[in-house]
């Protein structure tokens, strides 16, 4: 079973999730491989892959490495070595340096940035890298995390606004779900993925209420509730009279309303004073 918690803004994992296999990963530029040739101490070799892909290899020269998983490199140089070197050869690719395939991570982390693709690949992984939701007040992580997947990496972090000029799929993930262990939020991560945690979304309290102010929205939230955060009504308060400021399309609209009313992001609500 698989457990996380939450401590600040670090994650500590009690099972991490499965690493995938290293045969699947697929080899890029500046990536460091370990070359292990069972038996023949004296070929074992650390090489990094060169920015044109290539390694070079005792008794067989220049081989191309990007592009090809550590099974089929392996397959490659077993055979290369075989054809009038060695009998049998039995050769071993592991990836010692992960440094080809980056995914970038924004939005409300303790450390946003550019972040290498290693063994350990799902979400939860790199979020932890990234240091974790963030959760101070003034910069709260919202209730999902969104991954903008290119259809070619492109070498470069994209938002939501540049995903349609680069075919990108957007995926959506429950934070708090995949923060709880849900298996199914824990996804893969690949190659160029952009992963953005927005913020929590907010509203405004303001006018009769004994601590105006900024509030971060939760779902559900009503007029009722949020004046309550607001540390409810003061005495010239006119309640019948309150209203709420919000913009549509650039425009601010003002509406009454009652304490029923559901808030959305970037409302502001305001409780007038009672002329009596």
């Amino acid at each position: 079973m698989f457990f996380l918690f939450l401590f600040g803004p670090t994650l500590f994992f009690s099972n991490p999730a499965p690493l995938f296999a290293q045969g699947d990963y697929l080899v890029g530029n500046e990536d460091v491989l370990d070359i292990t040739v069972w038996g023949h101490d004296d070929l074992r070799r650390v090489i990094p892959v060169s920015l044109e892909g290539m390694i070079t290899f005792p008794m067989i020269g220049e081989v191309r490495a990007a592009g090809k998983t550590t099974q089929q490199l392996e397959k490659e140089l077993a055979k290369k070595l075989g054809d009038g070197f060695l009998v049998n050869p039995q050769i071993t690719v592991t990836v010692r340096e992960y440094k080809s395939q980056k995914v970038f991570v924004m939005g409300q982390v303790e450390n946003p940035g550019t972040y290498p693709i290693s063994k350990e690949n799902d979400l939860l992984f790199i979020l932890s890298k990234a240091g974790g939701p963030a959760v101070l007040p003034e910069k709260a992580a919202g209730d999902e995390v969104i991954i903008v997947r290119p259809k070619n990496p492109t070498g470069k972090a994209l938002t939501l606004e540049e995903a349609e000029a680069f075919q990108a799929t957007i995926i959506t993930i429950n934070l708090k779900a995949l923060l709880a262990g849900d298996p199914k939020q824990n996804i893969t991560i690949r190659n160029g993925d952009s992963i953005i945690v927005p913020q929590k979304p907010f509203f405004f309290v303001m006018g009769e209420v004994q601590k105006p102010g900024k509030y971060n929205l939760e779902r559900g939230t009503t007029v009722l509730m949020a004046i309550s955060m607001g540390g409810g009504l003061t005495q010239k308060a006119a309640e019948k009279r309150t209203k709420i400021v919000r913009e549509e399309d650039g425009k601010k609209t003002e509406t009454r309303v009652t304490l029923e009313t559901l808030v959305q992001p970037g409302d502001t609500i305001i409780v007038p004073e009672s002329f009596f």
